[in-house]
């Protein structure tokens, strides 16, 4: 399907994104939804035009299963998915009017619930309060055109573990860019970030600027962890994006209190470090930071004021899908 660039009239003008770093309302479906509410009011009123949340912010990422046997998650996995968010519902509303009510465009990543089963989904909503975009985690095994055009293959998939929890994301959660008064916003989930053909297929879309939905983790080598689980390689992961795609990253992630993780059943684990889990920032198209690190068991909104007239120079030197 070709896709047509089309500029926003705002291009050379500069203007305000936020990043959330944030700690879920843990499996409370009605507390996620007033505290996204809360986000989008503080970060509208510091002068935000797009907000990035992190994965799975309702009603947050369940590490559970990776801490714990099977028959210890069984009650957190049944209030998760009680308290899941469905794409049509009251709550989903609620969370469409103040995003119109405020004048932003938003990036929310929010564990999906659809009948009985689990999603792990992104919406982009954009300042009319409409659902622009809604896609479902995947990872492609290969993505041949046939793929692309036919929604039913059973290639796409969660990462590791979450295939123990959540469903397959279906082929049209490739298309993963719209066009907004600001720009053209993309949105990735987590490990999505390393998924070599989704990525191409996200660049041949001529995203400006993406939110990088993330989990909570933590610093590298803790417990013996492997790096690539660590926040700094999750960071790095939005941050080499920005660089291939020559767009903006805002990388935006939860943090687990000492009583979140109580909640969660996390404690105990060796790869775990609370309060922590934030790592939250702001690339150029450059791959430059634009914001500076902040404490990882903080809650902030992190903000960049960016102009997309810096995606043209970088793209004089580089242009992964140009000529």
């Amino acid at each position: 399907m070709p896709v047509t660039l089309t500029p926003s009239s705002g291009d050379s003008r500069t203007f305000k994104v936020a990043a959330v770093q944030a700690e879920p309302v843990w499996l409370d479906l009605q507390g996620g939804v007033q505290k996204t509410i809360d986000i989008i009011v503080e970060a509208a009123a510091a002068g935000a035009k797009i907000i990035g949340f992190p994965e799975v912010f309702i009603p947050g990422y369940p590490w559970t299963p990776w801490a714990n046997d099977f028959v210890t998650c069984q009650p957190v996995l049944k209030a998760y998915q009680a308290n899941a968010l469905a794409l049509h519902s009251p709550e989903m509303d609620r969370i469409r009017d103040a995003v119109k009510e405020n004048d932003v465009n938003i990036v929310l990543g929010f564990a999906e619930r659809d009948g009985a089963s689990l999603y792990i989904a992104q919406v982009t909503i954009t300042q009319d309060g409409k659902i622009a975009n809604h896609r479902r985690k995947i990872k492609v095994k290969e993505l041949p055109l046939q793929v692309v055009q036919d929604f039913n293959q059973p290639l796409l998939q969660p990462t590791h573990y979450e295939k123990t929890i959540f469903g397959d994301g279906s082929a049209q959660s490739v298309y993963n860019v719209v066009q907004t008064p600001f720009g053209r916003l993309g949105s990735l989930n987590c490990w999505e970030h390393i998924q070599p053909w989704l990525k191409t297929h996200f660049y041949s879309q001529h995203p400006q600027i993406f939110v990088g939905g993330w989990w909570p983790a933590f610093p590298a080598g803790t417990g013996g962890s492997p790096y690539i689980v660590s926040g700094e390689a999750s960071s790095r992961m939005t941050q080499s994006v920005a660089m291939e795609g020559g767009c903006f990253g805002l990388v935006c992630c939860q943090v687990v209190s000492e009583a979140g993780a109580e909640k969660m059943k996390m404690t105990g684990f060796p790869w775990f470090k609370f309060p922590g889990g934030g790592f939250s920032t702001i690339y150029g198209p450059d791959g430059s930071a634009l914001t500076s690190p902040i404490d990882p068991g903080e809650e902030k909104i992190v903000y960049a004021t960016i102009s997309l007239d810096k995606i043209n120079e970088v793209k004089l030197v580089a242009d992964t899908m140009g000529n």
